[in-house]
């Protein structure tokens, strides 16, 4: 898609992603008091890009990530801090993806959670984190990925930072019908390069849009590093903010070009070939069947599998090393 332009059209959609500053918060009054700033960045970015369908902002962007007080500041949903975005949302004619660190939870821990709001207002999409990064972050893990559709009918699908290493999750989430997949993260330095390669990656191998939101700054107890993109489904990126704080990046996504892409394409369908393997020669449509042994018994045996794994890793959550020092 080209590059350059405030505006979308019918069959384009566009999305804008913020390097959004770490907050640093002790009180909800202060939670709340920042997401009156993320309704601020709603409307702002609303005038400056007027073609503007889709505003993503990253993980632990309402709430931080206080490392003593965490607790104080969890939630509900709908809640306090959703009706201040839903209220940008609907004024401002635009939907929005949100975060919610941490979510109450009736079975114990609170979720990490993505939220996408419509343009009226209305919460669509309540995602918990699948794979909560541990051995830091304390998120009760979800076990559900997610596809609605947004705006202008796109398909969106929802993962959360450290779900983005994990293959399977993004692969299960397009499988559902994305066509957007939308990565919120809070992903601090050394990991910049590794993280700027997977967006790319991810969206080549799946033959979709990749979004990422990040955060940018320091709070109490790492650097952030920002570079939130988008990137179209060859891998391209389309727009990409630097390392600073408050940045805001603008693209569009067009929906008959991915939608011709996954009908059309041959060679690099990753999609269609995953479970037509060797048409070629083996016509009309190859083979069906999972060959791989290590899904086939997740599937089937997962204590077993969970052994496999553990003979080649370790037993223990925390190495064995770690806690004897």
């Amino acid at each position: 898609m080209p590059t350059g332009t405030i505006s979308s059209s019918k069959d384009t959609v566009g999305v804008a992603v913020v390097n959004y500053e770490v907050p640093v918060v002790e009180t909800k009054e202060q939670v709340l008091a920042n997401c009156r700033k993320i309704a601020q960045y709603v409307e702002g970015s609303k005038r400056g890009y007027p073609g503007l369908d889709l505003m993503i902002f990253p993980e632990y962007s309402t709430q931080g990530f206080h490392p003593t007080k965490w607790k104080d500041l969890t939630t509900t949903v709908p809640g306090p801090e959703t009706a201040i975005f839903s209220d940008a949302c609907r004024k401002n004619k635009v939907w929005g993806v949100f975060s919610i660190t941490g979510e109450h939870n009736p079975k114990g821990a609170p979720f990490n959670s993505f939220l996408l709001i419509n343009d009226k207002g209305e919460i669509v999409l309540n995602y918990h984190k699948i794979l909560p990064w541990v051995p830091m972050e304390p998120w009760y893990p979800g076990n559900e990925t997610m596809v609605v559709d947004g705006p202008k009918g796109l398909k969106v699908g929802a993962i959360i930072c450290y779900d983005g290493n994990h293959p399977e999750i993004v692969r299960d989430t397009v499988m559902k019908g994305a066509e957007l997949v939308i990565r919120i993260q809070g992903y601090m330095y050394p990991s910049k390069d590794q993280q700027r390669m997977i967006s790319q990656v991810r969206a080549w191998e799946n033959l979709t849009y990749f979004a990422v939101a990040n955060m940018a700054g320091r709070d109490l107890v790492y650097s952030y590093f920002g570079c939130s993109n988008i990137v179209d489904f060859d891998g391209r990126v389309l727009a990409e903010c630097g390392t600073g704080p408050g940045e805001v990046q603008y693209a569009l996504l067009s929906l008959s070009a991915i939608r011709d892409a996954r009908q059309n394409w041959t060679a690099e369908n990753h999609l269609f070939n995953t479970l037509h393997r060797g048409y070629t020669a083996i016509p009309p449509d190859g083979v069906a069947e999972c060959p791989f042994d290590f899904y086939k018994l997740w599937v089937t045996d997962p204590q077993k599998c969970k052994q496999m794994v553990e003979n080649l890793t370790r037993a223990t959550a925390i190495p064995v090393v770690a806690t004897t020092h």
